[in-house]
C-alpha cells in the first residue's frame, strides 16, 4: 500500500493542554485525526448508519503550479478531476465491540480501495488497519488526534 494510505491511512498523547484534542471515551473514533506521517488530517464522523471520513487538511494541498491536488489515479476517469482535499477516503465502518469493522479506505495516490478495520488504542491513537482479502495480511497505521485550530481545506461536493 502506498504513502497516501498513510495519508488516507498517533500529535501526541491526548493532553488537554498544548492545544490538542481532549482524551476520548473508549471506542469513540469520531473526530479530527492527523495521519501518522503528518501529511493530512481526516475528519471521521457518523455517515448514515456507518462511520466515514473525509480529507479536510493537507500539509501540501497544491501541485507545483498552484493547482489543487486532484484524484488523478482514480480508476473512474470521471472522478479524476476531484480535489484530494474534501475527498471521502473511508466509509462503511460499523461498531463491533471495541472495534469498527466492515469498512473501506481509498488511497488516492494508488487509485485503490482496501478493506478497513479501525480501533482506538489505549494511547489515544486510532489504529487504521487496511487489507486486501483477509485482515491477517494487513497494514496498520496509527493516526493521532489533530491539533486544535488546524486549518481546513474542505471542498464542497466531494464524496
Amino acid at each position: 500500500m502506498s504513502r497516501l494510505l498513510t495519508l488516507a491511512a498517533g500529535a501526541a498523547l491526548a493532553f488537554t493542554t498544548a492545544g490538542l484534542v481532549p482524551a476520548r471515551a473508549a471506542g469513540q473514533i469520531a473526530g479530527l485525526w492527523l495521519t501518522d506521517d503528518g501529511e493530512a488530517a481526516v475528519e471521521v464522523a457518523p455517515c448514515g448508519g456507518d462511520i466515514c471520513g473525509h480529507i479536510v487538511w493537507l500539509k501540501t494541498p497544491t501541485e507545483d503550479d498552484g493547482q489543487p491536488l486532484r484524484d488523478d489515479n482514480n480508476p473512474d476517469k470521471s472522478a479524476r478531476s476531484k480535489p484530494i482535499c474534501g475527498l471521502r477516503i473511508l466509509g462503511g465502518l460499523k461498531p463491533k465491540g471495541a472495534r469498527f469493522e466492515g469498512g473501506w479506505i481509498y488511497d488516492p495516490e494508488a487509485g485503490k480501495r482496501y478493506k478497513l478495520s479501525a480501533q482506538l488504542r489505549p494511547n489515544g491513537r486510532l489504529a487504521i488497519i487496511g487489507f486486501v482479502g483477509i485482515e491477517t495480511f494487513s497494514e496498520t497505521h496509527e493516526w493521532r488526534p489533530a491539533p486544535a485550530g488546524l486549518g481546513r481545506c474542505s471542498v464542497p461536493g466531494n464524496g
